[in-house]
């Protein structure tokens, strides 16, 4: 039997074929919503420092309280008005982009330096290596390599 055929409801644990099916219809991430203090300063942030762009305002009487931003990579962020709950992801990180090398990174890093923000030193990550950013609300948002770190890459 393999895993394909397995029933859902046995000891097993498996899937059934049909289950599986619609768990392989998931074809990608659409986007990632954060809760943030201030919609202007965090789109702004986003857009300076990571190179978002707003692409579309979300409003209630008169008042801005979301803007979906989209990056050139396809990547989709929504950030939405929630001052209470943004403090709640302080120093969590929720956004992981990946990039291609190691010395991407490091540009990442000079970028940062050039706009003076504050960024983690590049660390050897599971797998890959890894830099992290805090944005306005201090919620972590991580650059990342795939692969495995080696000596020679370090």
């Amino acid at each position: 039997m393999n895993q394909n055929d397995m029933d859902p409801s046995s000891s097993e644990g498996g899937y059934s074929s049909p289950t599986w099916a619609l768990f392989a219809s998931i074809i990608g991430v659409y986007h990632v919503r954060l809760p943030v203090s201030d919609v202007l300063l965090s789109r702004d942030w986003y857009a300076s420092v990571l190179g978002f762009e707003a692409v579309l305002d979300f409003e209630e009487e008169d008042r801005l309280v979301g803007v979906a931003l989209k990056h050139p990579s396809g990547v989709r962020l929504g950030l939405h008005l929630e001052p209470h709950r943004a403090p709640a992801l302080r120093g969590f990180v929720v956004l992981s982009l990946r990039v291609s090398t190691q010395a991407d990174l490091e540009a990442w890093g000079a970028h940062f330096r050039r706009l003076g923000v504050e960024h983690s030193v590049i660390a050897a990550g599971h797998p890959g290596f890894a830099l992290e950013v805090a944005d306005p609300d201090g919620i972590c948002v991580q650059l990342h390599t795939i692969g495995h770190p080696t000596t020679a890459d370090a």
